[in-house]
């Protein structure tokens, strides 16, 4: 038995030293891998729209339009910052696909990705990245934009007018921010998607020729329009978040369904609307556990507008107003 708690006592002391040895080493080996890459798209025969393709593992990706004459259709600036234990000796190539396989000129799609962990590499362990691809865009260019992101987040900002074609930006882990100065129009569908993640979306005096829809799984959906014009369906889908839309005086160029939705978490609305509304909105707005609040305003006399509503668990409070009709059990009000 005596042997027998020496030997327990050896294993002991080696399981010790050795995680201690490990921890001092990998203090030691510590440190930043910093890179930056460049990448330009100019096609010799440009298109009419010019298709753009982005799938980012991870990182933060920019969409930025020039401010200066450029000849280039697109200009990527990668900034690069690995850090953590056991990095001495390692490069980028240790932990991504190397840098000539990111930008096809052909089809006009950067390809950002990460390989495999490697169990056995204990700097695959400690690792942690800070990694920003800013995109600059022409203003004189039309784009059709495809941005597929896994962990990170995804920013756009669309200057005074300028147009785009259809815009569709995707994120499974992170935030999605999406904005338009004024006098744009978009002819083909939005599309902003987050697994998990927030969606924030203002649009000012744009043209929405096919629709929007925006849907998020965890993470609350903030829409804001103002002197918009909507010409198809516009859909707002949570499954575990609030939604919060706001519209001042948008024109809709055909009748539409305006559906909001969320299963666990509220839902507020504010309509503002002094002009003519062109066309009628259908629209349901819907949360299993969670308040609905609406706002309506106008000053019209030939805009009729009518709440039903609904409860299966709670209280309603309205009030009226001269053109407006409240009909049902629900917690929507004025």
């Amino acid at each position: 038995m005596r042997n027998y708690n020496k030997a327990l006592l050896i294993v002991a002391v080696l399981l010790v030293g050795g995680g201690v040895g490990f921890l001092v080493f990998g203090s030691m080996t510590a440190g930043n891998i910093d890179d930056s890459f460049n990448f330009t798209y100019e096609p010799s025969s440009p298109d009419l729209v010019e298709a753009l393709t982005f799938n980012v593992d991870i990182g933060s990706l920019l969409f930025k339009y020039n401010t200066s004459p450029t000849s280039l259709y697109a200009d990527i600036d990668v900034d690069m910052e690995i850090s953590g234990w056991y990095m001495e000796g390692k490069t980028y190539l240790d932990f991504f696909q190397p840098s000539a396989s990111w930008w096809d000129d052909v089809t006009a799609t950067f390809n950002l990705q990460t390989i495999p962990d490697v169990w056995f590499n204990p700097s695959h362990w400690f690792k942690s990245y800070n990694i920003t691809i800013a995109v600059i865009l022409r203003t004189d260019v039309v784009y059709d934009l495809t941005a597929l992101m896994s962990v990170g987040s995804i920013e756009m900002e669309v200057p005074d007018g300028v147009p785009l074609n259809g815009t569709s930006l995707t994120s499974s882990t992170g935030s999605i921010k999406f904005k338009t100065l004024g006098n744009n129009e978009i002819k083909g569908p939005v599309r902003l998607e987050s697994s998990t993640g927030s969606i924030e979306f203002y649009a000012s005096k744009t043209n929405f020729s096919s629709g929007f829809r925006a849907s998020t799984s965890t993470g609350s959906l903030t829409l804001n329009y103002t002197n918009c014009i909507m010409g198809d369906n516009l859909i707002g889908t949570v499954s575990t978040g609030s939604v919060n839309f706001k519209s001042y005086n948008m024109l809709y160029s055909k009748d539409i369904n305006l559906n909001l939705e969320t299963s666990t978490g509220s839902i507020d609305v504010e309509l503002s609307q002094y002009i003519s509304m062109g066309a009628n909105v259908t629209g349901t707005w819907e949360t299993s556990t969670g308040s609905v609040d609406v706002l309506y305003r106008d000053n019209l006399i030939d805009t009729d507008v009518r709440f039903v509503g609904s409860t299966g668990t709670g209280s309603i409070n309205y009030q009226t107003h001269a053109t407006m009709e409240i009909t049902g059990l629900g917690s929507i009000y004025s």
